[in-house]
């Protein structure tokens, strides 16, 4: 894709419908820097995004930590290059290029938003374009999120973006790849793999996704969307299994479009109500899915189910991209309620090439051309 669509595309995601006010931009060339941006950022009553490099950002037994008591956006974007002399001047659409490695021995990437009760400013966090990796978060501590935990505990309505990231072999208490809470908001995970993560002490191998409440009018307010969640594995808790767990309230909606489960322990797909602790229960839908092994105390409205074999590359060395004779090239066509997915898939190719959208974060890129449709192009 050429870069001026790339770029544009990115405004476009980054900015629409963006608050007016001050908008800060760090440029991070090493892991010192990323602290230090996320510190500042965290400090910043203004909008911020956070710039980092193409390369690899180990912990050093110390998680990459955003603490936030100001609202305001917050982007973390990765695969920044060199460009004449600007260390940050455009960006390759290649999540794999650019890691945060916790070496098993920390929590990657922590995000926590925590202003004064009764704020009401809006905000988004998000993360985007980024690999999370080798995380471990100490169950004896009951530690969750042990690739990246994103918490808000605002009042006022918040989304958490996980867009085109990579979360692997991370082990973490409750959501072993990831956790993500919104108190009041909107949840978003699309474009993204989830491969190998394991919650060793309880359940949810790759994520415990989580929405109190949200607005009236925003529906779902949990999107997972053209996403892969792989080889999960985890102790498991009573029903609970290794795949996503996600806890839905009355008026909180769940939607699972375009996307792959697959050999995850136990279950794929953990979903359960509220109303045991008093918030009542929401509801949860699929649309062109595969979704092998359900669990929880609510139901899934599936439409348009996937079955079988998904046809992958190579899963058992990691390798999800959908293969040739794939039944489910060109299958990903639910919609998105809203904010598209952009033109590029997980691996910087073309998001769309015969026609429609591969369900899955990666669009297939070697089937021929010849006789697609019966017809040579």
């Amino acid at each position: 894709m050429p870069r001026p669509i790339l770029f544009l595309l990115l405004a476009l995601l980054l900015l629409a419908e963006a608050p007016a006010g001050h908008a800060a931009t760090w440029c991070v060339r090493n892991h010192t820097e990323l602290q230090q941006a996320l510190t500042a950022a965290a400090a910043s009553p203004g909008d911020d995004e956070i710039r980092v490099r193409e390369g690899i950002y180990t912990t050093f037994a110390s998680t990459f930590t955003y603490n936030a008591q100001t609202t305001g956006w917050m982007w973390i974007t990765g695969g920044w290059y060199t460009v004449d002399g600007n260390d940050c001047a455009q960006m390759r659409m290649d999540a794999s290029r650019t890691v945060l490695d916790g070496a098993g021995q920390s929590r990657v990437l922590q995000i926590i938003l925590m202003p004064p009760a009764g704020t009401t400013q809006a905000a988004r966090l998000g993360v985007m374009n980024l690999t999370i990796a080798n995380g471990y978060g100490d169950s004896a501590t009951y530690q969750r999120g042990g690739g990246i935990q994103m918490n808000s505990y605002s009042d006022g309505y918040t989304e958490l973006w996980l867009d085109r990231v990579i979360v692997a072999n991370s082990d973490g208490y409750f959501g072993g790849g990831a956790e993500l809470y919104a108190k009041n908001g909107f949840v978003r995970v699309a474009n993204s793999l989830f491969d190998n993560n394991d919650a060793s002490a309880s359940a949810f191998g790759h994520a415990a996704i989580n929405v109190v409440a949200t607005a009236a009018s925003v529906s779902p307010a949990i999107i997972i969307a053209n996403s892969t969640f792989a080889r999960g594995r985890c102790a498991g808790d009573g029903t609970r299994g290794c795949g996503i767990g996600v806890g839905l309230p009355a008026g909180v909606h769940l939607a699972v479009l375009n996307s792959l489960f697959h050999d995850n322990a136990l279950s794929d797909l953990n979903i359960e109500g509220m109303a045991v602790i008093g918030l009542g229960n929401g509801s949860a839908a699929a649309d062109y899915s595969l979704i092998p092994t359900l669990s929880g105390n609510l139901p899934l409205a599936a439409t348009h189910a996937f079955t079988g074999d998904p046809m992958f590359v190579d899963p058992v060395n990691g390798n999800f991209r959908l293969r040739d004779a794939s039944p489910l090239i060109d299958r990903g066509l639910a919609p998105l309620p809203y904010y598209p997915l952009g033109g590029s898939d997980l691996d910087a190719q073309p998001r769309v090439r015969f026609g429609a959208v591969d369900p899955g974060p990666y669009e297939n890129q070697t089937r021929p051309w010849l006789f697609i449709d019966g017809f040579e192009p």
